[in-house]
């Protein structure tokens, strides 16, 4: 499906029917596709799933590269939202997209409720990934690791994009060495944007605003979830943020790090469960 937000248009999958649950995807440079097949079991229990390609990404129009922002990302979502009439939505936003989730309840808080999934309270914990690349572990992995890292800024071609998520795959594991690392890798539906990646790596912060104290003042009820192993989005810092919200709470996840819906399915939606028969 393809839905105007003004200057350009964004192709969002719409699956399921039933109360709509948007999905941010993570990335940048990635789409909506990274929730299937993990999140179908959800369209089929009475929520209408739609995962939204954030302008640039995957398969929605590029327009003025001078709008890759969170913050304009945010405004499609309600963009999204007022086209397609929708009613008591949840806004789900997991890694990058759980950015664009955040400042979506600063600038519009007209969800009935968010999940932000392996996120982070402010940039400096993003900046920290240099300290922890270089204590990751297995070592035969770590420079492949930390060279997918130093691509981002470089990156140039789909092809070059694909393989730079397949040698950082490890690092978003619990287990880097996990038979999970192929089955991601073979993955075929991502459509890649490298120009989006380079875009929002160049900074370090991808695009991260410390709004902690905004973010303090907000009246929406928000599910803060983290893989326990998270080495991308700590859950310490995770953590900060579900006590800062106001209507925050936090659920994490044992035996999982930043691919938590896939690492451990189960558990992953069974919090998302429970968290979304209560709002």
């Amino acid at each position: 499906m393809r839905v105007p937000v003004g200057d350009v248009e964004l192709h969002v999958h719409d699956e399921g029917a039933g109360r709509p649950l948007i999905l941010l995807h993570g990335g940048p440079g990635l789409d909506g596709s990274v929730f299937f097949p993990g999140m179908d079991p959800l369209g089929r229990e009475g929520w209408r799933l739609l995962a939204i390609d954030h302008r640039g990404n995957g398969r929605s129009d590029a327009g003025d590269p001078a709008r890759w922002t969170v913050a304009r990302m945010a405004d499609d979502v309600e963009a999204v939202i007022d086209a397609l009439a929708l009613e008591r939505p949840v806004v789900l936003g997991w890694s990058f997209g759980s950015f664009v989730a955040q400042a979506h309840i600063l600038r519009h808080q007209t969800a009935a409720a968010y999940v932000l999934m392996g996120t982070v309270a402010e940039p400096g914990a993003l900046r920290e990934i240099s300290a922890r690349l270089a204590a990751f572990e297995p070592a035969h992995l770590r420079a492949q690791v930390t060279a997918s890292w130093e691509l981002e800024p470089h990156v140039q071609t789909p092809d070059q994009c694909r393989q730079l998520i397949a040698d950082q795959l490890p690092f978003h594991l619990a287990d880097p060495c996990s038979p999970l690392v192929d089955a991601l890798t073979e993955a075929d539906h991502i459509v890649y944007r490298p120009e989006v990646l380079r875009h929002f790596a160049a900074g370090g912060d991808y695009g991260l605003v410390d709004e902690r104290a905004e973010l303090a003042r907000a009246r929406s009820r928000v599910l803060v979830l983290s893989g326990a192993h998270d080495r991308t989005t700590p859950p310490e810092s995770a953590r900060e943020l579900a006590e800062i919200l106001p209507l925050g709470e936090e659920t994490v996840i044992a035996d999982a790090a930043h691919m938590m819906l896939y690492e451990q399915p189960e558990a992953t939606l069974a919090a998302l469960r429970a968290f979304l028969a209560r709002v």
